[in-house]
């Protein structure tokens, strides 16, 4: 058991030992302390109390590894390669397995140009990920490994959850698969709305070497999404960063 589930029961029985003795407003107070940091370890890249997660790589050069999500989509995926090809980049795709799934031919062409591609899910469940069983995380996992399988697409035993929301089970899940749960050190937050500019400077602050750079394509705002990819690519062949893909000896966890 890991320690924090000790700890946090411990909060959960203490408060009903307060409540026993008719002490409310303390028994309130001590069942819901812990609530807030277990809220974040769901949200935030840097926590680590459900399992690791690779939130950077080691390195001594100006290279920064970006991560690109939510495809293989033959409005966005062809444009994302090519800007890449153009800045000599290279990138890893997480792909939704219905997406590879209706688009076999993207999903090997990303992998013919060089480029490698990560798990996302079966069908990307934003909503509902965060609470998913055991069986249903397992599921979308190998449904997305199958689709990739089918489409003779190679791939990397990197995992990364929907808008990145961890779940207490997914840890078990990807160790016994022996895979590395992929965050990220920045994100633009395109999807949430606002413009370009302004998810081109969030992502500007995060980078440095070593650092893992979260864009997207295809779904809500595509062409914008593409066009945060050339602009995030401009920015960093103009600052001297070149976009690798870092072994796995590299991965580092934590904040």
């Amino acid at each position: 058991m890991r320690p924090w589930i000790a700890i946090f029961a411990s909060f959960k029985v203490c408060a009903v030992a307060l409540a026993a003795e008719h002490h409310r407003d303390a028994a309130l107070l001590v069942f819901f302390a812990p609530d807030p940091w277990v809220f974040l370890q769901f949200i935030l890249p840097g926590q680590q109390a459900f399992g690791p997660a690779v939130t950077s790589f080691e390195t001594d050069r100006k290279e920064v590894w970006l991560t690109i999500d939510d495809g293989p989509d033959p409005e966005s995926t062809p444009l994302v390669l090519e800007l890449l090809a153009r800045h000599g980049a290279r990138a890893t795709f997480f792909v939704v397995g219905e997406q590879v799934a209706r688009h076999p031919e993207l999903a090997r062409r990303i992998a013919s140009m060089g480029h490698s591609i990560g798990n996302h899910t079966q069908t990307h469940p934003s909503a509902s990920f965060w609470c998913a069983s055991p069986a249903r995380i397992g599921g979308e996992i190998e449904r997305c490994v199958a689709a990739l399988l089918l489409a003779d697409a190679p791939f990397e035993r990197y995992f990364r959850p929907p808008v990145g929301v961890r779940n207490p089970f997914l840890d078990p899940q990807l160790a016994s698969r022996g895979m590395d749960l992929v965050l990220w050190s920045a994100r633009g937050l395109e999807g949430a709305g606002g413009s370009i500019d302004r998810a081109l400077a969030r992502l500007a602050r995060g980078i440095r070497p070593g650092a893992i750079l979260l864009a997207h394509e295809a779904g809500p705002r595509a062409k914008d999404r593409v066009a945060l990819v050339e602009r995030l690519l401009e920015h960093l062949s103009s600052a001297g960063y070149r976009c690798v893909i870092p072994p796995r000896d590299a991965f580092l966890t934590g904040g």
